[in-house]
C-alpha cells in the first residue's frame, strides 16, 4: 500500500513539478522507438515524394547553402513566425537536388506528440531512431526546428560537435538572448548564425505573383499605380507570413500577445505582466520615435533598471529594435535617447488610430527593417540638425538616410536637407539619400549630391 501511494506521489509530482524535477524523472516516461519513428516518418521525405509549394527566400538560401560544406552548426534565428521553418523546407528541396534524402534528419519540435517528452534523452533517442532505421553510419544532416525548447540543448550540440562525428547541424529558434548566451558559452567559434525575418517588398510581391524583372525606375513607371498599390498594402499590413494568409486584425493581436506573454513573461518570470504589456502597447504607439529610459520610468512608474530589463527581453523576442545616436564617446553613446522600431507595421497600425499622421513613421519603420537586413550597424545621426538613418560599415560611416513622406512642402524639404547635409558634413560623405512617398529627383548642394528617390522603388533596387 505504502509503494502504491509512493507511486502515485512520484507520478504526480512528474506532473506538477518544475523543469528541474522533470529532468529526474524523465527517462521513465520516455518515448516509445516505435512512435518516434512514426513521426520522424511523417515530418521527413524518405519514403515519399515531398510537395513544397512555399515562396521561394533566396537571398537567405544563398548566405546559408555557402556554409553547407563548413562543419560549423548554422543557427536560423528570428521572431516566431517568420518563416524559419518554412525556410529549412526550402533548404532540404534544395539539398535533395545533390544529397541523398536518406542522409538529412528533419525535427519540428512544436509538434505536439513530442511536447511531453521535451528533454535532452529526446534529442539522443531521435538520433538514435534515425541511425537504426534509415542511415546507420553515413554522413547526416541533423535538422532540429525551435531547438530553444530543450534544455541544455547546447550541451548535446556541443557533445556531437567535439566527438568528430559526421553531423551537420542546423536549428532555429525564436529567442535571440536565449540562443546568443547559451550557445557562447559552450559553443564558442562552432557556430554560424542568420536573422530570419517577415517578407522584404521583394519577397512580399513574389507572394502575391508579381514579377519584376527590370529594376530601373523608367522601367518600374510604367507599373506605377500597381507597385504602389502593393507597397501600400505592404507598408499597412506589414509581412508576417501567417497574417499575409489570413489577413484578420485578431491574428496580428494574438502574435502580440503570444510575444509578450509566452516568449517574455513566462519564459523570464515576469511578475508584473500588466505593466509589461502596456509598455509594449507603448512602445508601437511610440515607433519611430524618440524614446529614453528615464522618461519611460518616469511614465510608468518603475526603475529605470526595470525599464531597460523589460526591453532587452523585448529586443530579446525580436519585437523591438533600438537605434541609439550616433558618437565617437561611448559614454555619450548610451545616455542619449533611442529610437525604437517594431519588428512589422502591421503591428503598430493595431494601436494607431491616426493613420495619415502616422504615415511617415511607417515610412520610417520600414526603412528601418530593410536596413536591417544589411548586415550593417545602424544608428541617427544629431548634432546641430538630425539624420533619420546612418549606417556604419566597419570603422567608417558610409551612408545617411532621410525619411519623410514629401517634400513638396518647402518647409520640410530644409529640413530634410539641413538635417542630411549635417550628417554628409561630419562624416565626410559624397551623397546622402531622402526617401519620400513619390518623388525622383537628383540635387547638388555644396558639392554634396543627394538623390531623392520613391520609397517602393528603393525598397526594389537600394543599390540606385
Amino acid at each position: 500500500m505504502f509503494e502504491i501511494t509512493l507511486i502515485n506521489f512520484l507520478i504526480e509530482l512528474y506532473q506538477y513539478s518544475d523543469k528541474a524535477y522533470k529532468r529526474i524523472f524523465i527517462h521513465e516516461f520516455m518515448i516509445e522507438k516505435s512512435l518516434l519513428f512514426e513521426i520522424l516518418r511523417d515530418q521527413n521525405s524518405w519514403h515519399k515524394t515531398p510537395k513544397f509549394q512555399y515562396i521561394d527566400r533566396n537571398e537567405y538560401l544563398e548566405q546559408i547553402e555557402k556554409y553547407l560544406p563548413s562543419k560549423s552548426i548554422l543557427i536560423l534565428q528570428g521572431p516566431r513566425r517568420s518563416g524559419k521553418t518554412v525556410l529549412l523546407k526550402l533548404l532540404i528541396k534544395d539539398m535533395m537536388e545533390y544529397i541523398n534524402k536518406n542522409y538529412i534528419l528533419y525535427v519540428n519540435l512544436e509538434d505536439y506528440r513530442l511536447v511531453q517528452y521535451y528533454s535532452l534523452e529526446l534529442l539522443e533517442k531521435i538520433y538514435d531512431v534515425y541511425r537504426e532505421h534509415v542511415n546507420p553510419r553515413n554522413e547526416m544532416y541533423y535538422i532540429i526546428d525551435e531547438i530553444q525548447n530543450i534544455d541544455g540543448f547546447e550541451h548535446f550540440l556541443r557533445t556531437k560537435y567535439d566527438n568528430e562525428e559526421r553531423i551537420k547541424f542546423i536549428i532555429t529558434g525564436s529567442n535571440a538572448k536565449l540562443l546568443s548566451k547559451e550557445l557562447a558559452s559552450l559553443l564558442t567559434g562552432r557556430t554560424l548564425s542568420f536573422e530570419i525575418f517577415p517578407f522584404s517588398f521583394k519577397e512580399y510581391l513574389n507572394y502575391q505573383k508579381v514579377e519584376v524583372e527590370d529594376n530601373s525606375y523608367y522601367a518600374l513607371e510604367s507599373r506605377k499605380h500597381e507597385l504602389k498599390h502593393l507597397f501600400n498594402h505592404y507598408c499597412n499590413n506589414g509581412a508576417i507570413p501567417e497574417y499575409l494568409d489570413d489577413p484578420v486584425k485578431e491574428r496580428l493581436e494574438e502574435y502580440f500577445e503570444n510575444v509578450i506573454l509566452k516568449d517574455v513573461v513566462e519564459r523570464y518570470n515576469i511578475r508584473n505582466a500588466k505593466l509589461f504589456k502596456e509598455l509594449g502597447i507603448y512602445l508601437l504607439s511610440n515607433a519611430s520615435t524618440l524614446t529614453s529610459y528615464n522618461s519611460l520610468s518616469k511614465t510608468f512608474g518603475v526603475s529605470i533598471n526595470t525599464i531597460k530589463e523589460y526591453i532587452s527581453y523585448l529586443e530579446a523576442a525580436y519585437l523591438f529594435f533600438s537605434v541609439t545616436s550616433f558618437s565617437f564617446s561611448y559614454k555619450k553613446h548610451v545616455t542619449v535617447p533611442s529610437k525604437v522600431y517594431c519588428i512589422d507595421n502591421g503591428l503598430i497600425n493595431l494601436v494607431s488610430f491616426k493613420f495619415i499622421e502616422n504615415r511617415g513613421k511607417l515610412f520610417e519603420n520600414l526603412v528601418f527593417l530593410e536596413l536591417n537586413r544589411s548586415k550593417k550597424e545602424i544608428y541617427y545621426h544629431s548634432d546641430k540638425k538630425e539624420c533619420d538613418f546612418i549606417l556604419k560599415d566597419k570603422l567608417k560611416i558610409s551612408s545617411s538616410i532621410q525619411v519623410t513622406v514629401s517634400i513638396q512642402d518647402e518647409k520640410t524639404k530644409k529640413r530634410e536637407l539641413d538635417g542630411l547635409l549635417d550628417a554628409i558634413k561630419k562624416y565626410d560623405l559624397n551623397e546622402g539619400l531622402i526617401l519620400t512617398e513619390d518623388e525622383y529627383n537628383d540635387y547638388e548642394i555644396d558639392g554634396s549630391k543627394i538623390k531623392v528617390r520613391p520609397i517602393w522603388f528603393w525598397l526594389l533596387n537600394k543599390e540606385d
